[in-house]
């Protein structure tokens, strides 16, 4: 196409010049073989074309010719220029970039990266020593290119506007594998480019997208660590490229000083220390680390330290860890990523053989871990189930400064019942109670702080089993799941109770976790229907040899009586019955005295959850053998059930028998029917038998077809005993049957069979309802489930 061929508007104002060297650009286009006169006179034409457009009012190449074909012959040229050598062609056609990059339209970012790689290519892969040569026309030329090139770069990060970070990132990420090559002129060459486009932008006040430069954690890490380098050459270069560098923050990011005066200071400081020695570096490092970069940025340089402290020469060595170390005395701010930072650990500490390094590591762990607990410890049961590697919970467990601290956080996570699942992204990462005792197991395993393993003993030993009682007593089967934060292929359950052998054997008592393995404790704990009998067990072994932490425990139990504790009120009031009659007396009367006092507009649903959760122990134990006992239940009951608003249950709660108020209950309490009937199942097995009839009562009396409750009146009153069966050969009878049955109904028979008849007590309220009912009961062996937990509103 000859420049004739345009239209008339395009060629309107060129001059003849100009239209000469459009027409010769667009011949050469089409022309193969070109001798070098002609490559050199199509840069020249190039550089008259961009003039030309630029002074256009139509200020668009592709109007005149395509911007991207005639970069991409320019790259070329750039391309096929030998690498042994240097020439003028290189540089003209860097600077053919530049002009071209001031009219529009705008390079493509995939042919704009590959003409900056081009670029730094065939600059950077030039012989050594070009810039000391003994001829000066090659100095000259090797000057002239350096210059095109950063002319160039600096014209493609512009574009006529002000320079755009995202070009920038692009420019560093091509840069940054030269600046860690091997050969000393590479780096040279490579940090010294970087350098003059960091001192290019830190003379801008304002820059395009730095909301997208996020690469400040690696570059301050580089740079950093070559002020250490070997090389004086490099080292001067790194500093200066450095200084740049925080020049740039302090323009861009002086949001995070206090005032303008501040920033002037901070920049008059930096210029007084201009490429200063490796200690001064240090010290600005620091601060920027904690005033400018952001937290992912800050995240990035603890990683880049560690993997650098991976290196097989000592002197490498030693500068990121001097660095990581200053870094870690200063308090940590905000970081993100914290996962992240500890699987570089995890999977760099195997590669580091330097005494030092694994030292500030291993300190970094534990500072890391002292301010993002939650994050760590969920990273590193992620670690130990994937690679079966215990040494980093080693590490944490080492020490005995801070390890209370640990033990601390995790208690307040243990006590955080019931499970909720908030649905806040920003407290996605806290520990639940269940891996929150599974990082406790982790820790003592590898513990020697007996010390602050006694001291939280208490406290530690009752929010296991206050969740183990939610987990299999209190929650249920759907609880269990549906935990959130749990990982499937973890049993909740069978964590927690191994945590718990785990502590008492850590605090000196491996007897005891004889004595309940030899009793089948574990095994009771984890079902629903022996719950409490695995707890008299524990309260059992807690009086085996004198136990030191005896006294602390029921200490401890009385303030979770008195609400001024965390924990299970069940768990506490089963254990202090297998005490003597005075403390279990006094644990219900202290919780009674406790509902007596709270106002029913100030209960909160933790607590209201305990209160359900008390109602069936509260009504069994009316039928306590201890006077004092069940008047005390029945107080407790009273005043549970006016906290609930239940004023039905409120008024037989005074003077009438416990099976009307069971009764009354269910009435009231309909959604929460088989939840309280599977808390009565861990009453069969009780010391009491008056206890254990009214448990089975409760458990046998009112179930129809769909396993809801037929509320009715018994017709034959519990304590009447028919044909000479003593009362104590009824609940022993019975309790034997109860536990093994299941019961079904079907509708259209009115008889029982023989067999079936004879199994029931005469006189046992429940089946005598059912007989008026006109139904058929059949027995027959299964699996008691657990029910589902309910969570009042």
């Amino acid at each position: 196409m000859d420049v004739n061929d345009l239209p008339k508007a395009a060629r309107l104002g060129f001059l003849p010049s100009e239209n000469a060297a459009l027409n010769f650009i667009l011949r050469f286009l089409k022309s193969k073989n070109q001798d070098e006169a002609t490559k050199m006179a199509f840069l020249k034409c190039v550089i008259i074309l961009c003039s030309a457009v630029k002074s256009r009012e139509l200020n668009n190449m592709d109007y005149y010719c395509s911007k991207a074909i005639l970069a991409e012959r320019v790259e070329m040229l750039i391309l096929e220029e030998p690498a042994v050598s240097i020439s003028s062609m290189r540089q003209q056609a860097m600077f053919c970039i530049m002009e071209m990059s001031r009219v529009d339209p705008k390079f493509q970012p995939l042919q704009r990266m590959e003409l900056i790689q081009s670029g730094i290519f065939s600059l950077f892969s030039l012989p050594p020593n070009l810039e000391n040569d003994n001829n000066r026309d090659i100095i000259r030329l090797y000057s002239q290119t350096v210059r095109a090139l950063d002319e160039m770069l600096q014209g493609l990060m512009t574009e006529t506007e002000n320079p755009s970070m995202l070009v920038f990132v692009e420019i560093t990420e091509i840069i940054m594998p030269w600046i860690l090559s091997n050969k000393i002129f590479e780096r040279i060459r490579a940090l010294s480019t970087l350098c003059r486009q960091l001192r290019f932008i830190s003379s801008f006040p304002e820059l395009r997208h730095v909301e997208n430069f996020k690469i400040g954690g690696n570059l301050m890490v580089v740079l950093g660590l070559f002020c250490m380098d070997g090389s004086y050459e490099v080292s001067s270069r790194a500093s200066e490229a450095l200084h740049y560098f925080f020049k740039f923050f302090v323009n861009q990011r002086q949001s995070s000083l206090k005032n303008e005066e501040q920033r002037c200071k901070l920049l008059k400081d930096l210029q007084k220390d201009f490429q200063s020695d490796w200690t001064t570096c240090l010290q600005y490092i620091v601060k920027f680390f904690q005033t400018f970069l952001n937290p992912e940025e800050r995240a990035t340089v603890i990683i880049l330290c560690v993997k650098a402290m991976t290196a097989e020469c000592k002197f490498k060595i030693w500068a990121p860890v001097e660095m990581l170390e200053r870094i870690i005395d200063k308090p940590l701010p905000e970081l993100d990523k914290v996962s992240d930072v500890i699987e570089s650990i995890h999977y760099n500490l195997g590669f580091i053989r330097d005494l030092c390094a694994i030292q500030v590591i291993e300190k970094t762990l534990q500072e890391l871990t002292q301010k993002y607990t939650d994050e760590v410890m969920l990273m590193l049961i992620t670690i130990q189930d994937r690679d079966q590697d215990r040494k980093l919970w080693k590490i944490l467990a080492a020490p005995a400064k801070g390890y209370d601290t640990l033990l601390n956080h995790l208690l307040m996570r243990l006590q955080a019942l019931p499970f909720q699942d908030s649905g806040n992204p920003s407290k996605s990462l806290e520990i639940n109670p269940v891996l929150a005792g599974r990082a406790l197991n982790e820790l003592l395993l590898d513990s020697s702080s007996k010390l602050e393993v006694e001291i939280f003993y208490p406290w530690l030993f009752m929010a296991l089993l206050s969740l183990i009682s939610f987990l299999v007593f209190e929650g249920g089967n759907q609880t269990l799941q549906e935990l959130p934060g749990v990982p499937e292929y973890m049993n909740p359950v069978s964590c927690t109770i191994e945590t718990l052998k785990t502590l008492i054997c850590s605090a000196g008592y491996e007897y005891q976790v004889s004595f309940m393995k030899n009793q089948r404790t574990w095994e009771l704990l984890a079902n629903p229907e022996e719950y409490l009998k695995g707890i008299s067990m524990i309260a059992k072994s807690l009086t085996i040899r004198s136990c030191w932490h005896i006294r602390p425990i029921v200490s401890l139990i009385f303030s979770i009586l008195r609400g001024n504790e965390e924990g299970s009120l069940i768990t506490a009031l089963a254990i202090l019955a297998e005490e003597s009659e005075e403390l279990r007396y006094r644990s219900v009367d202290m919780f009674g005295a406790l509902l007596a006092k709270v106002k029913k507009r100030f209960l909160m649903a933790p607590f209201r959850y305990q209160v359900h959760c008390s109602l069936v122990p509260l009504m069994l134990h009316i039928q306590d053998e201890n006077t004092s006992v069940a008047n005390a239940s029945r107080d407790g009951l009273f005043h549970a059930a006016k906290i609930l608003v239940c004023p039905r249950f409120k008024s037989v709660c005074i003077n009438k028998d416990m099976f009307t108020i069971g009764m009354t209950l269910l009435e009231e309490q309909k959604d929460k029917i088989p939840w309280f009937l599977s808390q009565s199942l861990s009453y069969f097995h009780y010391p009491q038998s008056g206890i254990r009839l009214a448990a089975v009562w409760l458990t046998t009396a009112y179930l129809d077809t769909d396993g809801t409750l037929l509320c009715r009146q018994p017709k034959i009153a519990p304590d009447c005993c028919t044909d000479g069966m003593s009362e104590s050969f009824k609940v022993e009878h019975h309790s034997h049957v109860a536990v093994r049955v299941g019961i079904q109904c079907f509708s259209g028979s009115a008889h029982l069979t023989q067999h079936q008849f004879m199994q029931i007590p005469p006189g046992f309220p429940g089946f005598s309802s059912l007989l008026v009912s006109n139904r058929t009961i059949v027995f027959r062996d299964i699996h008691i489930p657990q029910f589902a937990k309910p969570f009042p509103n």
